[in-house]
């Protein structure tokens, strides 16, 4: 029986880091991926993307704005239960709100979602998804074998002191330690393949999730959707 699960997103880096993320927890059961981007309040479809004979079908909806992920999820609702779905998940970033905002923030998640069979997991990356790219480390060197410990702290983050997650604006901080390589972080879609394929999947499932809650809370619930 295929496993269905749809991931509403906020923007096109979160869609390929997802895409990337579910394809690797798979493994050899195979995904089919059906990708939506949102215009003027409506999804349509983009494209495909599928391996060798698919055990599990997601749907991927980039909502191209965080304000659009919870709305998203609410109008399409009654349509994925009815096609059978086994489990919706959101992700947006917290950023550009401040830490000071996350508890209303998530307080704020539940409210006005639908209650029925189908659930629905709402996450916030904090502060952004950027952090969880900046605790993934291994994956500096394969962006640049000049990018070193020395250069991140230079920038800002301090791994042995701190957590990527507590800094305001992650992105600022991994384009400025690309910058030390002379390359950029501007999520351009060049850029934000560069990096979504320079990450180790392995080091985030089993290493970069602990240093991260939020990684930890989203991968859980993708391991809920796929395996339970």
């Amino acid at each position: 029986m295929t496993k269905k699960l749809a991931v509403f997103v906020e923007g096109y880096t979160e869609q390929e880091f997802v895409i990337k993320l579910l394809t690797e927890l798979a493994g050899n059961q195979g995904v089919l991926f059906e990708v939506y981007a949102q215009s003027a309040g409506r999804l349509s479809f983009v494209e495909l993307r599928s391996n060798i004979s698919p055990h599990i079908h997601v749907l991927v909806a980039n909502c191209c704005t965080d304000g659009q992920v919870k709305t998203q999820i609410i109008d399409r609702y009654k349509n994925l239960k009815l096609a059978g779905y086994d489990l919706i998940v959101g992700l947006r970033d917290v950023y550009p709100f401040i830490h000071a905002d996350i508890p209303q923030l998530e307080s704020n998640l539940q409210i006005g979602l639908p209650v029925d069979t189908l659930p629905i997991h709402l996450h916030l990356a904090v502060m952004e998804i950027e952090a969880w790219f900046l605790e993934e480390l291994t994956h500096f060197s394969r962006i640049d074998n000049n990018i070193t410990v020395t250069e991140l702290v230079a920038n800002g983050f301090d791994p042995s002191q701190k957590r990527a997650h507590e800094l305001p604006w992650p992105t600022d901080n991994l384009h400025k330690i690309y910058a030390t390589a002379g390359l950029a972080y501007k999520k351009k879609k060049n850029q934000i393949a560069r990096t979504v394929n320079a990450l180790s999947y392995e080091e985030l499932y089993v290493n970069t999730r602990q240093k991260s809650p939020s990684l930890e809370k989203f991968i859980t619930s993708l391991e809920f959707g796929l395996f339970s």
